[in-house]
C-alpha cells in the first residue's frame, strides 16, 4: 500500500510540476535534494516526506489536498485495510502542519513590517564616532 500511495502522490506531483512549468532541478533545489530524487518521487520509487510535500505545496501555492487527489476518503477506499491507519495519519499530519502554518502567519503578519524595519536598522546602524572637539574641551 505504501508503494501505491507513493506512486499516486508521485503522479500528482509530476502533473503539478508540469502545470507550473517547473523543472525537476528547480523542484529539487527547493527541497534541497537531487533531481534524481525528484525522479524517484515522481515514479513512486521513494516516498516524499509530508514536511517536504507541505513545503513544496506552500512555496508553489498548490492546494496540498490536490496532491492526494483532494479527498482522503477516496484514497483510503483503495488502500488495504491494514495500511489505512498510516494513510489517515499522513493526512492528519499534513492538516496539522497547515493549521500550525496558519497560526504562525496570523501571529507574525501584524509585526512583520516593524520587524523588517528593525532588522534593516540593525544592519545599517553604526556606533557614533566620538567628536574630537568635545574630547579636548
Amino acid at each position: 500500500m505504501e508503494q501505491e500511495l507513493n506512486i499516486h502522490i508521485g503522479i500528482r506531483l509530476k502533473q503539478k510540476r508540469i502545470e507550473k512549468n517547473l523543472t525537476q532541478t528547480k523542484v529539487a533545489k527547493a527541497l534541497n535534494v537531487t533531481f534524481q530524487q525528484i525522479q524517484k518521487y515522481e515514479k513512486g520509487l521513494n516516498g516524499i516526506s509530508s514536511a517536504s510535500l507541505f513545503a513544496l505545496a506552500k512555496d508553489n501555492k498548490w492546494d496540498i489536498n490536490l496532491l492526494y487527489n483532494g479527498d482522503p476518503n477516496h484514497m483510503i477506499a483503495s488502500v488495504p485495510i491494514l495500511k489505512q491507519d498510516m494513510v489517515v495519519r499522513k493526512f492528519r499530519e499534513i492538516e496539522g502542519n497547515i493549521r500550525k502554518e496558519r497560526k504562525l502567519q496570523s501571529f507574525y503578519s501584524p509585526i512583520l513590517p516593524q520587524l523588517e524595519r528593525e532588522l534593516a536598522y540593525e544592519n545599517t546602524y553604526k556606533e557614533p564616532v566620538a567628536d574630537p572637539i568635545k574630547k579636548s574641551a
